[in-house]
């Protein structure tokens, strides 16, 4: 009797700023949220990138006010961020470079491929619907939000229920993420984790990052 052991090998894509660039829109909604709410506060460019330290745009908005805002009051104002992003995102979001060609060689070689995100699904449905013109999201065995785990990023819980849904092996699994904090989540489930920073992304000369996405997805599955 033989048995068969199949590897399930998987690409992991971790975040909205992996697939688009998004962060100047991004930036943009939080200011005419902010606005809307009476708020005088505005991020500039500097104060941005120093916010997308910390993974997730509630997470954001407490730091920035001292956690002296209620959570009605957050999620009353990242409501009318999400508004703002959907009016400013409708045909100025494209896939980043080499994101179409990591999902084209995944897909022909039997990879499976997941979108594992903690973002709230209002923005989340934004993203896919806005990137539908380039990206068949139907394809993808896995897409998350942030209802499907209690944590966050950076924790990895997103990443240990992806692992576990789709029943992958850690070792033939790669995450793709664009901050150092949510590169900590993936790398804190176990898994070899790519950073590729986006336009606005904090990182020094020592973080290891790539350039070509393409070339290092196809670099690590065919040394296995």
């Amino acid at each position: 009797m033989f048995i068969v052991y199949i590897v399930m090998r998987s690409i992991l894509f971790g975040s909205i700023g992996v697939l688009a660039e998004s962060s100047e829109i991004q930036r943009r909604a939080f200011n005419y949220a902010f606005k809307e709410f009476g708020l005088d506060w505005y991020w500039n460019v500097a104060n941005y990138i120093k916010m997308l330290q910390k993974p997730g745009g509630l997470n954001r908005i407490a730091d920035y006010s001292n956690y002296n805002l209620n959570q009605n009051d957050i999620k009353k104002i990242h409501d009318l961020k999400v508004k703002y992003f959907k009016s400013l995102s409708k045909n100025n979001l494209k896939p980043r470079k080499g994101i179409l060609e990591v999902i084209d060689y995944g897909l022909k070689n039997h990879i499976k491929i997941g979108f594992i995100t903690t973002t709230n699904k209002l923005t989340l449905d934004l993203i896919t619907d806005n990137l539908s013109g380039y990206i068949d999201f139907s394809k993808f065995d896995l897409i998350t939000s942030d209802e499907n785990v209690s944590n966050r990023k950076p924790h990895p819980d997103i990443y240990n229920y992806a692992l576990e849904k789709l029943n992958l092996d850690r070792l033939n699994s790669i995450a793709i993420e664009n901050t150092i904090e949510s590169c900590d989540s993936a790398i804190k489930a176990d898994l070899r984790t790519l950073f590729y920073p986006g336009e606005y992304t904090p990182f020094t000369e020592n973080d290891k990052i790539t350039h070509d996405i393409f070339k290092s997805i196809k670099c690590f599955f065919e040394e296995r």
